[in-house]
């Protein structure tokens, strides 16, 4: 089994360290301050046994946001209530904060069972019992002890021991994560992080990432329960010997994660539950404290489809960060009232990098329901559903929902065997696209093209480059370019001379066009080999230059007038009678030159008669082999 993170909770001089001491021998009071006013202040840490850490976290209301970093990380709890004082109101906040943490497993300690007589502790044991009621905590043992004498210690320890049994393993999401809880330099090592890996693993060599920075590191060395190791894992407490990074450079709250899969953000989507202790309702724009892993960092509240959040209610919420900070999908979040500090609730992040919502759009609503499912292939179906005209990539994905590219990859090939996503290539990465999206984005394109051709009838079709402005809904570039493919492929539309049109557009000339069409198509035939170009067409046939040129434009896409190299115009007639003179031509001769061809065609310039072979040869009817040409294998 793994490693295991066990924190202490509990009021101020309630014996937390003491206890610490007593099952680990370690006094986790390691700042001078701490020991000269005997007052916890900061994280302290201790290893139990040789699976075990426990977590020492201070009990004064001040230092709330270093208990909350604390806690934040751990599996199972050591709640302490001092038998002389009993329940304290930072007992009830600390206990708050475990539900709203999602902390599973506890037990309760009542301390300093020295200091009082047995009807005493009896009284006290019934505090407790009522405060627990209710909570994960309600069916924990109980079990008093002394910390001077040593009474109960074993207790706790073999408590402890059964529950490390009978946990469920952390759920590894396959993707290295770690908040980080301390910084310091040692001496001949540089730069040393701490903290509990919640997700993946790293080992010594690799590279990482220093959330919300940016900021690329590499592993000098690794720790864990005081011993080198190679690698580290879900569930250990880690020690990282960072290198070509300053202790400077990091914070409590910072993170240590997989190299570009997860990004910072300052708006998080989130399920928020207001305790029923919460001495008001929270309103939009109401400022807090939001606690989430190791970091505190001030925020702003916009409310989805409701207008408050009354005590012991909740609702879907946007968080808008005051700087940028580092979560995941379901990490759970503590909020604090601003001003005075309290604990007020919580919940967990569905999505830690959020777009701006308009709050008044049904589709938000129905994305964070979706993100709070916890099955990863509906998570997964969802968050393609909530993204209808863009291809997201695997890493993308596995950043939305924290998983490994390899769980999104598997996913995806049983969504794909279902007949529910579409997998392709976008920038050379693997991408995916629901069907039912897929289709109706196909069903976007078709509607503009018709549209189109219904306001334009005398226009071929809509210029490809140009098409996207002509969608009502916009659509990321990858996509729209593998639709137009798709429906080119199933005959849909079709494609000519950079104009995207419907296969069943019949071009409609006005009567203007049809008479100027029919002059052209004179001009040219008559002109055969040695053609005028666009602007002389226009001045012999005294025609404006502009609708010269869309006429033009219709005849070539209909195939009734061929453009070569250097916007060289043949009659289509004219290149069909070319053709087979040079099909002639070869069933005697295996070449032929320019010249010869010029010949052929009878006697035309080499101004005309080079566009014409290049047209051929990009036909494939013809093929160049050095000065002369081949016949081609089309």
């Amino acid at each position: 089994m793994s490693h295991i993170i066990i924190g202490t909770a509990g009021h101020i001089d309630h014996g937390k360290t003491a206890l610490v001491k007593a099952l680990t021998g370690v006094d986790t009071d390691r700042l001078k301050e701490e020991k000269e006013r005997g007052l916890t202040i900061d994280l302290g840490f201790a290893h139990f046994g040789e699976r075990a850490t426990i977590i020492d976290v201070p009990g004064h209301e001040k230092f709330i946001r270093n208990m909350v970093a604390g806690v934040s990380t751990i599996e199972i709890v050591l709640l302490v209530v001092a038998a002389d004082d009993g329940v304290m109101p930072q007992t009830r906040e600390h206990l708050d904060i475990l539900k709203i943490l999602q902390v599973k497993q506890g037990i309760i300690v009542i301390t300093k069972k020295d200091l009082v007589d047995d009807e005493w502790l009896g009284l006290v044991e019934d505090d407790v019992r009522n405060l627990i009621k209710g909570s994960f905590l309600e069916n924990a043992r109980m079990i008093p002890v002394s910390a001077i004498n040593g009474e109960g210690i074993p207790e706790v320890k073999a408590e402890l021991e059964a529950l490390y049994s009978q946990r469920k393993s952390r759920q590894d999401g396959g993707i290295f994560w770690m908040p980080v809880d301390r910084t310091f330099t040692m001496k001949g090592f540089g730069t040393v992080v701490t903290g509990s890996v919640l997700s993946g693993q790293l080992k010594v060599g690799e590279n990482l990432e220093l959330l919300p920075q940016k900021q690329k590191a590499k592993v000098r060395g690794l720790q864990s329960h005081g011993q080198a190791v190679e690698k580290v894992s879900t569930g250990d407490r880690a020690a990282v010997n960072l290198q070509s990074i300053e202790k400077q450079q990091i914070n409590r709250g910072d993170v240590l994660a997989a190299v570009n899969y997860f990004s910072s953000s300052q708006r998080f989507d989130a399920r928020l539950q207001l305790l029923k202790s919460a001495p008001r309702a929270l309103k939009p724009r109401s400022r807090v404290r939001i606690h989430v892993g190791t970091t505190e960092v001030m925020a702003r509240l916009s409310l989805i489809k409701v207008s408050k959040i009354d005590p012991g209610e909740s609702a879907f919420v946007q968080f808008h960060l005051e700087k940028p900070a580092s979560a995941r999908r379901l990490d759970p979040f503590v909020i604090r009232q601003y001003s005075p500090t309290l604990t007020i609730g919580g919940g967990v992040i569905l999505d830690a990098n959020a777009p701006r919502h308009k709050l008044s759009e049904p589709a938000v609503l129905t994305k964070l329901q979706a993100l709070e499912k916890e099955n990863p292939a509906e998570v997964l179906e969802s968050q393609l559903l909530s993204a209808p005209f863009v291809l997201q990539t695997l890493d993308q994905l596995a950043s939305k929902i924290a998983s490994s590219r390899e769980v999104i990859k598997a996913l995806l090939g049983e969504l794909e065997s279902q007949g529910k996503v579409v997998l392709l290539k976008k920038a050379g990465q693997e991408a995916v696209i629901h069907c039912n999206n897929f289709e109706e984005a196909k069903n976007l394109v078709l509607k503009a093209a018709a549209d189109f051709h219904k306001n334009n009838s005398a226009k071929l079709g809509i210029r490809k480059a140009e098409f996207k402005n002509f969608i009502t809904i916009k659509l990321d570039q990858a996509l729209l370019d593998f639709v137009l493919q798709d429906l080119q492929k199933n005959n849909e539309l079709k494609e000519s001379s950079g104009l995207i049109r419907l296969t069943t557009h019949k071009i409609e000339y006005s009567p203007e066009q049809e008479d100027l069409r029919k002059q052209i198509a004179e001009l040219l035939f008559n002109e055969g080999y040695s053609t005028s170009s666009e602007l002389k067409i226009a001045e012999k046939l005294k025609a404006d230059q502009k609708k010269a040129r869309e006429v033009l434009s219709l005849m070539i896409g209909l195939k009734e007038v061929i453009r070569a190299e250097g916007n060289i115009y043949f009659h289509q007639k004219r290149v069909q009678e070319a053709e087979k003179k040079v099909a002639a031509y070869f069933e005697k001769n295996k070449e032929i030159t320019v010249g010869q061809f010029k010949d052929l065609l009878g006697g035309t310039s080499r101004k005309y008669a080079l566009p014409l072979l290049l047209y051929f040869d990009g036909l494939g009817f013809t093929e160049r082999n050095g000065d002369v040409r081949v016949l081609g294998d089309r």
